[in-house]
């Protein structure tokens, strides 16, 4: 019979995938007809009707390029610029300034020495914050962890794991909040306009989150083998690629034209985009979290240490959702609040920051071997009032429980159980078990279930017991979680164990 570990599958999950496509695709066509909207610039206050003017010639659906400008026309746009910055005539100034570099990708033109008359000019020095290159405090943490998120990629990929595939979906999964991280960093230092191949280069990942954590999830949970119909979770991000494409193999002066004629960066369909990833983000939570209550609630899958950990990456994925209809809100401009922009980068990084911490600090995860402290726990003992004396004596409590009383062969015992017994809270309990035996209950009991076990086995010589009788006899409730545990503290079945005492 198959391990029931590896063979859970989330009921309705392809019909909710299937659903999930549906909507998709009407979202799509739905926003094609939107695809003649404007967008508004990040501040409408320098957008004059001249300005728009010129970026409207010099925008994709003109397909403009330089070649089609002559370098006469070139000349005479700096020209003007310069002649009106001469005479103080600002909002002139900026309307030839916008023309030459919607015909050129030349963003020196912003220079305050060529344009010293008007360099003072509220209006030019709010142009020039919007287009010219600056340094923003903030972004030289994002730079540090996007950078960081690269090189945890190719750390992930180059250590030896005991399972690559899982391994190498947390470093895409990484890896693209990376991409994100830098793509905004540029936005925001404006250096967007000096690399304007970088257009929408993170947009072909928004719908891949969601199915890299889940497959994850899936394949430590079940150690799960990819199948045909599991492509059915990429085909959004195939036809948002696919939406792309034109995109993306637009001239270098072309792309320049739709960074500087779309300020905020928001293209046709950005809409359906926003939604279809709300929707992506948030039905591949509810997959995730599904999928880990029933792994944590299997007795055959019980790994406290590997649950904290699961527990900690959907606890960050949710807080990302939420800092993601936040981010969309604002750059959609339901809410104006400013710093909000900031919130789903904040979250990404710390994504980045604690898989990079996990993979300096407890690389085991990645080996199979388990070895994480729930930062929970840290902070709940840090604040407990156990003395080390009490501390102690609950110790010895429970070790005559255990020696004495042989309490783990209670196969109703818990936590709760455990802590009257000894006349004191669940909380000093835990405490007392994690700091003097370095393991969690449930790994205490299990060990002390097994030792019983393997002693009941050796005493047998005649045979006359079943691993089942034996199973029941040390407390546990059924033969597969005696199995399992029974293997997992041996790396013998206990059938194997048997016959290694007949040699």
């Amino acid at each position: 019979m198959r391990d029931l570990c590896f063979n859970i599958s989330i009921p309705k999950q392809h019909f909710i995938v299937l659903l999930f496509l549906l909507i998709s695709c009407g979202l799509y066509a739905n926003e094609s007809s939107l695809s003649t909207v404007k967008q508004e610039h990040l501040h409408p206050e320098i957008s004059s009707a001249k300005i728009a003017t010129s970026l409207d010639f010099f925008s994709v659906t003109n397909t403009l390029s330089l070649k089609t400008v002559s370098k006469d026309s070139i000349a005479i746009f700096k020209n003007k610029a310069l002649e009106h910055a001469s005479a103080g005539d600002v909002d002139e100034a900026i309307y030839f300034i916008t023309k030459y570099m919607g015909a050129t990708a030349d963003m020196s033109i912003v220079n305050d020495h060529i344009f010293s008359n008007i360099s003072e000019h509220d209006t030019y020095k709010l142009f020039k914050k919007t287009y010219a290159f600056h340094l923003e405090p903030i972004t030289i943490l994002y730079l540090y962890a996007g950078f960081l998120g690269l090189f945890v990629f190719v750390v992930l990929c180059l250590k030896k794991v005991k399972d690559r595939v899982a391994t190498f979906l947390m470093g895409l999964f990484v890896l693209f909040h990376s991409i994100f991280i830098l793509h905004l960093t540029i936005h925001i230092n404006n250096v967007v306009f000096y690399i304007p191949h970088s257009l929408y280069i993170s947009t072909t990942f928004s719908f891949l989150y969601g199915p890299l954590l889940y497959f994850y999830f899936k394949r430590t949970s079940f150690n799960y083998k990819f199948r045909w119909r599991d492509t059915l979770h990429f085909l959004p991000s195939i036809a948002l690629i696919v939406y792309m494409l034109p995109f993306y193999v637009m001239s270098d002066i072309d792309k320049f034209n739709v960074i500087l004629n779309q300020k905020n960066w928001m293209l046709p369909g950005t809409y359906a985009i926003i939604v279809v990833k709300v929707l992506s983000l948030s039905i591949y939570a509810y997959l995730i979290i599904r999928m880990h209550q029933k792994s944590k609630g299997n007795q055959t899958c019980k790994n406290a240490v590997k649950f904290c950990w699961q527990r900690n990456l959907i606890t960050l994925h949710i807080i990302y959702v939420a800092a993601y209809v936040v981010y969309a809100a604002y750059i959609t401009k339901i809410i104006t609040y400013a710093p909000l922009y900031h919130l789903q980068i904040l979250v990404m990084v710390a994504v980045v920051f604690y898989v990079s911490y996990i993979v300096y600090e407890q690389p085991e995860i990645f080996k199979g071997n388990v070895k994480l402290v729930d930062p929970i726990q840290i902070f709940k003992y840090k604040k407990s009032g156990l003395t080390p004396s009490y501390s102690h004596e609950l110790k010895e409590a429970l070790l005559g429980l255990f020696n004495d009383e042989k309490i783990y062969k209670n196969n109703n015992l818990s936590l709760e159980f455990l802590s009257e017994r000894l006349g004191t809270t669940r909380h000093n309990t835990s405490q007392v078990i994690n700091e003097h035996f370095d393991m969690n209950f449930f790994e205490l009991v299990n060990t002390y279930r097994i030792n019983e076990a393997k002693d009941i086995l050796k005493d047998d010589r005649n045979n006359n017991l079943t691993i089942i009788q034996v199973a029941y006899e040390v407390g546990f409730n059924n033969k597969v979680t005696f199995n399992k545990s029974f293997k997992k503290q041996l790396s013998l079945t206990p059938s194997q164990f048997i016959k290694s005492l007949r040699v």
